[in-house]
């Protein structure tokens, strides 16, 4: 199985939202074509062909320079930076559209009509000189613009401004909900009868033992309770969570559990969503280790590399596991899409079960 963090759910808006795009970019610069080859035509008096192929090769530019620099900002990301950051890389992006635009119209306007100043603007700006009329040139191609950039930018930040109160407004949900079968799903009534039997068992025999599973048995329902009340912990605050449980663990199957333990100095500092270790240990147990006579070992692996964190659980399994119809894997359909809505497609969850007899649980994330 493999379940990834990310769904079909947006697949069709981006498609809208491109197919309007590119409506608004053709209907635009289709107008300004004919506003200004029509105006060249009855205001300078020169025919339809050259100030056909005079405009529209710049509009075709225009369209060219603008769709680049939507490119380079949605590649490199600049909705996500900090205001003037922003500000910064758009001002400079206008520049050089404007720039490129005026050297091209330029080129284009000596060609046509031996003259670097289009005919219509020389005739507006008869009146002023010949640098004059190149510097209002050029004023008037980057008002033009200016406008895309507004408006493009201004419609970008608002719908990334909609995106991210969604993504919190569904994250809100989804963490509510899980709270709620925090009980059910990942710290089951099973593993809480069989933790207080083993608390019973050794009051008699080892108080002192008894004394602290139940401390660990408290400690780990208060995290349980707690973990509706923040996203994410750190890995290392995660863990100590996962040996209490797996303390509890131990007293239910003895010598059938061992634990290996592969943690990277790097990866504790990692925050990482609540509840993500628990419950991959949990399924590990409960579904490969639990069921087999002879236990097993179970390990557990943490390393940063290139800027993501890989965690992996391996842990022996039955060839053939015997599961209630739709009972199986519950606790990692829930954490594949609570990596979803707080990483998006950054973060992914694997679960491999091709190897016989084992299990090999990987989630990646943005370390």
């Amino acid at each position: 199985m493999t379940a990834k963090a990310g769904g079909s759910r947006s697949q069709r808006t981006p498609a809208k939202i491109s197919f309007a795009y590119w409506t608004l970019q053709l209907v635009c610069w289709g107008l300004y074509f004919y506003a200004q080859s029509s105006g060249e035509v009855i205001f300078a008096g020169v025919p339809w062909s050259k100030a056909a192929v005079m405009w529209g090769g710049v509009c075709v530019a225009g369209i060219g320079l603008t769709q680049t620099l939507r490119w380079v900002a949605r590649r490199q990301a600049w909705l996500e930076l900090p205001p003037l950051a922003l500000l910064r890389r758009v001002l400079l992006g206008l520049l050089l559209i404007s720039t490129t635009s005026y050297l091209i119209a330029i080129t284009l306007s000596s060609t046509l009509y031996g003259t670097p100043v289009v005919p219509i603007l020389g005739t507006f700006y008869r009146k002023l000189y010949f640098s004059g009329q190149l510097r209002n040139q050029f004023i008037s191609g980057f008002l033009i613009y200016t406008m895309w950039v507004a408006i493009y930018f201004g419609i970008a930040i608002q719908r990334r401004r909609h995106s991210v109160e969604l993504r919190q407004a569904q994250l809100a949900e989804a963490l509510q909900a899980a709270e709620l079968r925090l009980l059910k799903t990942q710290l089951n009534p099973h593993f809480l009868f069989n933790a207080l039997n083993g608390v019973r068992a050794l009051i008699a025999g080892d108080p002192g033992k008894a004394q602290d599973a139940v401390t660990r048995l408290a400690r780990t329902l208060r995290y349980t309770l707690a973990a509706g009340e923040e996203n994410l912990v750190t890995m290392a605050r995660e863990l100590e969570m996962v040996d209490d449980y797996l303390a509890l663990e131990q007293l239910r199957l003895a010598e059938r559990l061992k634990v290996v333990r592969d943690i990277a100095p790097a990866a504790l500092t990692v925050r990482i969503p609540v509840m993500l270790m628990q419950t991959l240990v949990e399924n590990a147990i409960k579904h490969g280790i639990s069921p087999l006579k002879q236990g097993g070992t179970l390990r557990i692996a943490a390393h940063v590399t290139a800027a993501e964190l890989v965690v992996e659980i391996v842990n022996p399994c039955p060839e053939s596991p015997a599961m209630e119809p739709g009972s199986e894997n519950v606790g990692l359909k829930n954490l594949s899409e609570r990596l979803r809505l707080l990483f998006g497609p950054a973060a992914r969850l694997h679960l491999d079960l091709s190897g016989p007899g084992q299990a090999i649980a990987e989630v990646r994330l943005p370390a």
